[in-house]
């Protein structure tokens, strides 16, 4: 019975001892029992092999162990521990992606038995040579930054790895320039992070040279690598600056013109007119001043159509304001013969009536010709005719300045008849003008000269 309480006994101290190695400040290893607590954490499956991933970061490990089980995990966290040596791993085969980074390894080993294994994360550990990858066919991105890598031997490994596109090389201790003929060796090399190193100041146009030497890469340290800066990049290698800025003028041309092609497109699936587009300058300036010039033919018949159509538009409103006066007449003879009181009224109007129109005779009379028209209102603009027959305000324009030749003497009365001069109302106003027609022909002068003899009897 004192054995069997002694047994009992140890089995619970060994419990207890389990318990304490979980607690603070005590080596902390993966147990069974931490496993089946992340498993409720985690909201993973009771049985451990069917789970795919697993997170084991930042628990204070310092030994990765109890994985046997979980041959199914294809992606493993362990970062932010304190492990020393990468073990434990070999009954994981399908493992894809694991995260080692924030730890204390030195070495790259014992991934043998993860042949599947395309992403690696060793950053911000103390690995000062790159070795133990050659059997990783599948490794497409390795992480590496802040470490203690230093020269191109301790890189030199990289070349039997071709399947890598994502290098993390950035704040290590490189300084040998030999680095940049193992990466541009490298054949499936896209995106490469080297800033926070002491070679990136050493290269001479450190951007222009990676660029030119690695063919594939399209992302380098903070920005893409696009088709024109590679253009510009071999350009560049080829003829030096001058070249590049060349190259880089023809890309810009290039960008204008099939920018400028797309506009046209457009604009003819809608139907509007473009010049299309041409190489030659010359003879793009020239068709543009053949359709300027077809614009300004275009305008001017618009211009001649408007005036045509508003001296029709004058001789219409001449003619409703006559019916329209000779409407007001009636009414008003009519009102006043009704009234028998109002017949000296009646005389009186039908006097003023006669004077008015007297006056509004006295000039020549309106023809119904266009020609007697048109010499009639020639005076006068035709928007400004239009708005005083329609009894809107006219549009004041300007005078004319007189003539200086001696064609015009102004007057505001008839001073008599002057040889050579005929007495109007005229452009530049009331006076007497030159009698051009009496120089062509004498009858017409005689004429002229007679109708100025029969203005002045009537005056």
């Amino acid at each position: 019975m004192a054995v069997g309480a002694g047994d009992t006994q140890r089995t619970v101290v060994d419990h207890d001892d389990e318990d304490e190695n979980e607690g603070t400040g005590r080596r902390k290893r993966v147990t069974q029992k931490l496993l089946k607590n992340l498993i409720k954490e985690q909201h993973l499956y009771n049985t451990a092999s069917l789970n795919d991933k697993l997170y084991l970061h930042y628990h204070g490990f310092d030994r990765i162990e109890g994985l046997d089980e979980w041959t199914g995990l294809k992606a493993l966290w362990l970062e932010g521990n304190g492990l020393h040596k990468i073990e434990g791993l070999d009954k994981l085969a399908d493992l894809r992606c694991i995260y080692l980074h924030q730890n204390c390894f030195k070495k790259i080993e014992n991934l043998e038995l993860c042949p599947l294994l395309a992403t690696l994360q060793l950053s911000n550990n103390f690995i000062s040579t790159i070795e133990g990858l050659s059997h990783l066919r599948y490794l497409s991105t390795l992480q590496l930054s802040n470490n203690a890598l230093t020269t191109a031997d301790d890189l030199q490994h990289l070349l039997e790895c071709p399947g890598i596109t994502v290098l993390d090389l950035q704040n290590n201790k490189i300084d040998d320039e030999g680095v940049v003929d193992i990466l541009a060796a490298m054949p499936k090399l896209a995106v490469l992070q080297l800033q926070g190193n002491p070679i990136v100041p050493k290269i001479s146009n450190y951007r222009r040279t990676i660029v030119s030497r690695c063919r594939t890469l399209s992302y380098l340290d903070d920005r893409p690598v696009f088709e024109e800066e590679r253009l510009a990049v071999d350009a560049w290698a080829i003829g030096g600056l001058p070249a590049e800025r060349e190259e880089r003028r023809r890309q810009r041309q290039a960008k204008d013109m099939a920018h400028r092609k797309n506009l046209e497109y457009m604009l003819k699936l809608s139907g509007k007119d473009r010049t299309p587009c041409h190489e030659d300058p010359d003879e793009e300036e020239e068709k543009r001043k053949e359709m300027q010039a077809a614009k300004q033919a275009e305008v001017l018949e618009d211009e001649k159509m408007t005036e045509k159509q508003m001296y029709e538009r004058a001789l219409g409103a001449v003619e409703r304001r006559r019916r329209e006066l000779m409407k007001e007449k009636e009414r008003q003879l009519a009102d006043a013969m009704t009234d028998e009181s109002n017949a000296g009224a009646l005389e009186k109007m039908a006097l003023s009536d006669a004077n008015q129109d007297a006056e509004s005779h006295a000039g020549p009379p309106m023809a119904t010709a266009a020609g007697g028209s048109s010499a009639r209102f020639a005076a006068q603009s035709s928007e400004s005719l239009v708005a005083s027959l329609e009894g809107m305000p006219p549009v004041p324009s300007p005078p004319p300045p007189p003539p200086t030749d001696g064609s015009f003497e102004p007057s505001a009365t008839w001073a008599g008849v002057k040889p050579g001069f005929v007495f109007q109302k005229g452009q530049h106003g009331q006076g007497y003008y030159a009698d051009m027609a009496a120089a062509a022909a004498t009858p017409h002068a005689a004429t002229k000269s007679m109708a100025a003899e029969d203005l002045d009897e009537l005056d």
